[in-house]
């Protein structure tokens, strides 16, 4: 869980360009980044990002937008690269409190993220405009080109930004796939041109499949695969991949109509998509094709194939639903083949391991994996990834979207491929890169961290209200109340009680409570500093304590709640003498 990053510097130079990643770097999601000009911003993508297992209740996680708000009049802008949930899909909670002047990017990303407004009522909170391929589009002293780059969701973009000192490129996310399933090759003649006539100055570059040799298999390679398994299915095919890709459940479709099957899709996302991509012209499939599931279900199973969400495992996703026989209207039966097209993003292993475990006990046949065939990536291996380099023979290098040691690992890349390593960049979100024609350095940062969203909330999560529910998750919780004087002398208690905790063998919980007891006993008679505290100074005082004998004495730590009730000389006063009378004989 990353940590918030406090701003140490100011934005350097005005006549030099700033780099400022606020997500997607060190991580894999949330891809959000700040060009600075001046007085002039623009963001390139603003993404989501999903939580690991240990985010407790947390549906979605975004970059801390405080570096916006507090430079909310630079902004002239978005630019969108593609219509993944990474790169658009932190969006409408942005403009919820920031105003954005127009948002430029793809026909079909510009139509998911039209949904995305309308569904949360922000249609009227900025300005959607498409592009097309190489149009250039113009944002305070920024100039943007879009250009056609391949990846695994259709209308995909890299993007060239024209700043006063030289042009930068930025990739998006990408692969040289050059045989896709659309036509739509990488415009390399618009690249090469810029290069060739101006330079790069700065190369931002996707860096998610550093770790990979090699060259990523062509999307239309999958068909071969899809073709194999439809043939010989013999009963219900289930199909889970990402909701946004386009070419995938393009291809799936194509193999439903060739082996004359019906479709039901489960996953409002993937319906949606499915709608606007057939409207927009990505995909093309005959009027009754798609049913209902209460419609397919009338069907024999040989006829049916089901698209489904659920690839990563996610908890409330019909897959997982359907592997753990709680979906209502979906149930395994042995036979079925299900086809997992996906590769787990890092973090969502276990899960989805989970998911493969129970469809296999149900009976089903499950096609999954690296070596299954029925999924290549959408990112760009180390062969592609020098090629782009020596495409842009850049004057800097900052590798972005990937773990840490991906950037790492891009940025002795591009020093193998000719960059100077001094004028390589290995970033985290929150740095600010400051270039000028002939130099650049970091500088320092921007405040950075994350926001954590539960959806059935309309605020966000406070980090430490979700490592609160991790303790109480893994070690249980431990209450304390207890009434004291203005002077710190316990009048009632201390009340312990205890939920969740597993005690060793030897330690009853009658012996646990008492222990409890005398250690806030003897800290209160031990600490002379503790009588002139009160509030919560006294509050951490005693929580601090109390963890501390916990971890060297008992070797776990609870959740510990604390309840202080101080009260006056005159209500101590009244206290004892009921005290004293309880003690009386009749």
């Amino acid at each position: 869980m990353s940590s918030e990053k406090p701003q140490s510097s100011s934005l350097g130079s005005p006549a030099s360009l700033k780099a400022i990643p606020l997500g997607g770097l060190a991580e894999i999601g949330k891809n959000t980044m700040a060009l600075v000009y001046g007085n002039d911003m623009i963001l390139i993508d603003a993404g989501l990002g999903f939580p690991s297992e240990d985010m407790l209740g947390v549906d979605i996680v975004l970059p801390d937008y405080t570096f916006l708000k507090e430079h909310e009049s630079k902004i002239r802008g978005i630019v969108i690269t593609h219509g993944h949930e990474d790169h658009i899909g932190g969006i409408p909670y942005l403009l919820k409190d920031i105003d954005v002047p127009v948002i430029y990017g793809p026909a079909l990303a510009m139509g998911l993220l039209e949904e995305k407004l309308n569904d949360v009522g922000l249609q009227d909170r900025t300005v959607l405009r498409q592009v097309k391929p190489r149009q250039q589009v113009k944002l305070g002293c920024f100039t943007v080109q879009f250009i056609r780059c391949t990846h695994s969701i259709a209308d995909s973009f890299s993007v060239i930004i024209k700043t006063p000192i030289g042009n930068v490129f930025h990739t998006g996310d990408f692969k040289f796939d050059f045989t896709p399933v659309d036509g739509e090759l990488f415009d390399f003649a618009a690249l090469t041109s810029v290069q060739k006539e101006e330079g790069i100055l700065l190369l931002m570059s996707d860096s998610t499949n550093t770790e990979k040799a090699g060259y990523t298999p062509s999307e239309k390679t999958v068909w071969k695969k899809l073709d194999e398994v439809f043939a010989a299915a013999k009963t219900r095919i289930i199909v889970t991949t990402f909701a946004s890709n386009v070419h995938r459940m393009r291809q799936i479709i194509q193999a439903a109509i060739k082996y004359d099957r019906k479709v039901a899709i489960l996953g409002r996302s993937m319906l949606n998509l499915a709608g606007i991509a057939r409207e927009l012209g990505y995909m093309s499939f005959p009027d009754g094709l798609l049913l209902k599931i209460d419609e397919i279900n009338q069907l024999p199973r040989d006829k049916v194939v089901i698209m489904t969400t659920g690839s990563q495992g996610e908890p409330l996703s019909a897959l997982t639903r359907i592997a753990k026989n709680e979906h209502k209207q979906v149930k395994i039966v042995p036979g079925d083949t299900v086809i997992i097209s996906a590769t787990p993003i890092p973090g969502n292993e276990r899960s989805i391991s989970n998911t493969i475990n129970e469809l296999f006990l149900r009976g089903a046949n499950v096609i999954y994996g690296r070596d299954a065939g029925v999924h290549v990536s959408g990112h760009a291996c180390r062969e592609e990834q020098k090629l782009m380099i020596n495409l842009c023979k850049p004057k800097f290098f900052m590798p972005v979207h990937g773990e840490f040691r991906m950037l790492v690992k891009h940025a002795e890349l591009a020093t193998e491929c000719g960059v100077q390593a001094d004028n390589t960049f290995v970033m985290e979100n929150g740095d600010v890169l400051e270039i000028f024609k002939d130099r650049g350095a970091k500088i320092g940062t921007v405040k950075s961290g994350i926001t954590l969203i539960d959806n059935s909330t309309s605020w966000p999560i406070d980090l430490q209200t979700v490592e609160e529910r991790q303790l109480l998750a893994e070690d249980g919780v431990v209450n304390i109340s207890l009434t004291v004087t203005q002077t710190k002398e316990i009048l009632v208690g201390p009340d312990v009680s205890i939920r969740g905790i597993i005690l060793p063998k030897a330690t009853s919980p009658e012996e646990f409570l008492e222990q409890v007891k005398a250690d806030v006993l003897r800290i209160f008679e031990s600490e002379p500093s503790l009588k002139k505290l009160s509030g919560t100074d006294l509050k951490s005082f005693l929580l601090g304590a109390i963890n501390k004998n916990f971890q060297t004495r008992m070797k776990f730590q609870p959740l510990v709640q604390i309840l202080i009730q101080e009260i006056s000389v005159k209500g101590a006063a009244s206290i004892k003498e009921s005290q004293a009378q309880s003690k009386r004989p009749l």
